[in-house]
């Protein structure tokens, strides 16, 4: 990518949800005019595209999920069963090596008072005779029968107050379990595709592998329950619908992901665009409770060969072998993260039938073309992309060219660089620093505030490898989705 300019002070306070800064390193360096051939190819591919009809996928595939049961209600449909979760005070947050011993405080209690209670010596001697000393019995056992009911164990069907996550212990070595708790009465099992990894095998969640995704869980030995009946009564929370698309080496993965920032500006009067790990992207909408983020990475970041120390990222690794890291490798993730109850509707076209619940059920079954959809919203529609193609065609082919319209797009990029990529900034300051022009200059000099249209302009003439790649993406992306053409042929 570009080097990154200056950037502002509002803008160095916006951080993407890995704690990195705003990105402005849009890849918009000027590349060699194409030559007529390509443009024509562009041309070809971009009207594939739009005579395409997308029908569905066969699966939809998540790299999280995030579901719960109401314990209440369902508990004992489900024969749940907690085993060796431990009381916490905040349960939702994950174990970590700092809060392991969270709850030891009542464990040493407990372990303190039953030392007391076997001290050995002969209690009878303090009695006057065997009629007061059976009395005493008798009173002690009272006694402590009263006290073993009070301090008896809660029922987690009816006390909502209940806490409990899985221990430090357990969640260290295990890989794809981000948490397991109990809270307000829900049991939450919140895992990642990681949690079904193998050999060769980069992991995902689907609805052909959730029963053996919960049975893994149940052989960790802390809960128990009865799967189908969890899978027909739980809910999501959290979901991350991911879509991989292979690419040749782990460098062709990285042109791709600076040919996808070239139309980054595209969008920056609607999104935040951030860094994403090493080499990726975070685009998360400016609208308040959008509820959703998108991210395109490379799935090789996400590995680590350390030899120094085991964490979770070392122990992916070895899962995946060999094999899994190549694939990792050459692996270009695309990646919407679902975090509101109606943005997982919205996204995935599930119906409201109860107000804040989504069942797993419905969210397993979806069949929406989702990251075709959001890569569309992200680099506007393929009809205004073949609206400038077949502008460049027509300069290409014209004797008597006009430059105008390239004038104004190189002047637009200029303007929009200086301002650190913001298109609301560029817009304002357009308005700002022509506001004495006559009324007929500055009607034509707005044509600079059509955003699309000018940053459009400049990639196909100055980026053709950048729309050469977009459309390679998208044509995947429909290929992926079982797309098929008008005319009735498959697709890709």
């Amino acid at each position: 990518m570009a080097k990154t300019s200056k950037i502002s002070n509002s803008i160095t306070n916006d951080i993407s949800s890995t704690g990195d800064l705003k990105t402005d390193d849009f890849n918009l360096n000027g590349e060699k005019f194409p030559a007529l051939s390509t443009v024509k190819a562009q041309i070809k591919v971009v009207m594939s595209i739009i005579d395409t009809q997308i029908l569905s996928a066969v699966r939809v595939e998540f790299d999280r999920l995030r579901i719960g049961i109401n314990i209440g209600l369902y508990g004992r449909i489900i024969h749940f069963e907690d085993f060796g979760m431990e009381d916490v005070e905040n349960p939702k947050e994950p174990p970590s090596y700092l809060n392991k011993n969270e709850g030891d405080t009542l464990t040493r209690r407990s372990f303190i008072h039953e030392e007391d209670d076997d001290e050995e010596y002969d209690i009878s001697d303090l009695f006057d005779s065997e009629e007061e000393y059976k009395e005493y019995l008798e009173t002690e056992k009272s006694e402590k029968l009263s006290s073993q009911e009070s301090e008896a164990e809660p029922d987690i069907f009816s006390d909502f107050s209940i806490k409990r996550r899985i221990r430090y212990d357990d969640y260290k070595r295990v890989v794809g379990l981000n948490n397991m708790f109990l809270f307000k009465g829900y049991f939450v099992i919140d895992i990642t595709g990681k949690w079904m990894a193998g050999y060769g095998v980069l992991g995902s969640l689907h609805k052909d592998n959730i029963r053996e995704a919960l049975q893994k869980v149940i052989e960790l030995g802390i809960v128990d329950f009865n799967i189908d009946e969890f899978i027909r009564h739980a809910q999501v929370f959290i979901c991350d619908v991911f879509v991989d698309i292979q690419s040749e080496s782990q460098k062709q993965v990285s042109r791709h992901i600076d040919g996808i920032s070239s139309f980054c500006p595209i969008s920056t009067n609607r999104y935040n665009i951030a860094k994403y790990g090493r080499h990726g992207l975070m685009l998360k909408p400016k609208a308040q409770k959008s509820g959703f983020s998108l991210v395109i990475y490379s799935k090789g970041q996400e590995l680590d060969y350390s030899y120094n120390r085991t964490t979770k990222a070392t122990l992916y690794t070895d899962i995946i072998g060999d094999t899994g890291i190549k694939l990792a490798e050459r692996t270009l993730r695309f990646e919407l993260k679902l975090f509101s109850l109606a943005s997982i509707r919205r996204n995935l076209d599930i119906t409201m039938n109860e107000a804040r619940i989504v069942r797993l059920t419905d969210v397993l079954n979806c069949t929406a073309p989702v990251l075709l959809r959001q890569m569309e919203s992200f680099t506007g529609k393929p009809e205004q992309l073949l609206e400038r193609l077949k502008w460049l065609q027509n300069i290409e082919t014209t004797d008597n060219m006009t430059l105008n319209e390239i004038f104004i797009a190189e002047r637009f990029v200029e303007i929009l660089r200086d301002n650190n990529f913001d298109i609301g900034i560029a817009r304002s300051h357009i308005r700002t620093e022509y506001v004495n022009a006559s009324d007929e200059e500055l009607e034509k000099f707005n044509t600079l505030a059509n955003i699309r249209r000018n940053i459009l302009s400049f990639l196909v003439y100055r980026k053709p490898k950048s729309v050469t790649i977009m459309l390679d993406i998208i044509c995947r992306l429909q290929a992926y989705y079982q797309a098929k053409t008008v005319n009735g042929g498959t697709n890709g």
